[in-house]
């Protein structure tokens, strides 16, 4: 009796969130469909300004907005990309002690893991950024390594200031996170960030220093996403309506769902850089795409 294959996969649906407070219009959410025999990609649809309407509120309307992007889904499994924390730091999740002055000597690996990645840096003569002091309850392993193993691995006019899980104004999108994952478990997550995607593709591909520098401004911003976006196309084959094409260039949030998308894409792939040896175990990781050598 002959053995029966099962048919292969015609597309896979990924989609991409950039998540903004629930009481605001700045959330948007791009939907990618992938066609691994012809290798093309297909920008679906964008989402964007996904607020509250009426009686629903704000995380109504995004789970809504979600479930009618799978509604359609084609036959591989979805994914999605999101740029906030899918995970909350390890003091607060690992850590039992009643009290503990958390260093190096920490009982929770990930926390010990975070303090010698820094030492390391630390003892880097080579090493061109500040070694800056470890709070457990606000970072997690993956900042720690983003800021002495990402970042020095980025030309000057690439790198960003890095966004702590519980730091500063993404506190409350991490909490928000938080409650949507609730309800999203049937839905594969993967977190992004999109400066980190844009700036690995930006050295990947070598395009102009000032497409990353003025990207994210206001007046210039439209003109140099767009350009991003068309080298993109040319690059990895990418289908972009015109009028979507417009929505990504006027739009930034937009512009980030869609780089979220495009990175759990390439995440599903195999084709984002994998965690390191030693790396701890359980603690969420980012996707992004390979860097180039060094550039101090």
């Amino acid at each position: 009796m002959s053995e029966t294959r099962a048919a292969p996969l015609k597309s896979k649906r990924y989609l991409g969130l950039e998540l903004a407070g629930a009481k605001n219009q700045k959330t948007s959410l791009s939907v990618l469909e992938y066609y691994p025999k012809e290798q093309k990609i297909f920008l679906l649809d964008v989402f964007d300004k996904i607020a509250a309407v009426g009686d629903q509120t704000g995380d109504q309307a995004l789970l809504e907005t979600i479930e009618e992007a799978l509604s359609t889904r084609s036959e591989g499994a979805a994914r999605m990309g999101v740029n906030v924390p899918t995970e909350l730091p390890p003091c607060i999740t690992e850590c039992k002690k009643k009290a503990c002055q958390h260093s190096i000597k920490s009982p929770v690996p990930a926390i010990r893991w975070m303090y010698e990645l820094a030492r390391e840096a630390s003892e880097d003569d080579e090493m061109e950024m500040n070694i800056r002091e470890i709070t457990p309850y606000t970072q997690r392993p993956f900042e720690i390594w983003a800021r002495y193993r990402i970042l020095p691995m980025l030309t000057k006019e690439f790198r960003f200031e890095i966004d702590e899980a519980l730091g500063g104004n993404r506190a409350p999108l991490t909490a928000r996170m938080h409650y949507l994952q609730r309800h999203l478990s049937h839905l594969p997550i993967t977190e992004v960030w999109p400066k980190l995607t844009i700036a690995s593709l930006a050295q990947a591909f070598r395009l102009p220093k000032r497409l990353i520098e003025n990207y994210r401004k206001p007046e210039e911003g439209y003109a140099a996403r767009v350009e991003l976006l068309e080298t993109l196309i040319l690059q990895k084959g990418i289908f972009i309506y015109d009028r979507d094409l417009k929505k990504l260039g006027q739009s930034l949030t937009a512009f980030d769902s869609f780089l979220c998308a495009y990175t759990a894409l390439l995440a599903d792939r195999g084709i984002t850089v994998k965690p390191p040896k030693g790396y701890p175990k359980g603690a969420s990781w980012v996707a992004y795409y390979p860097l180039s050598g060094a550039k101090r």
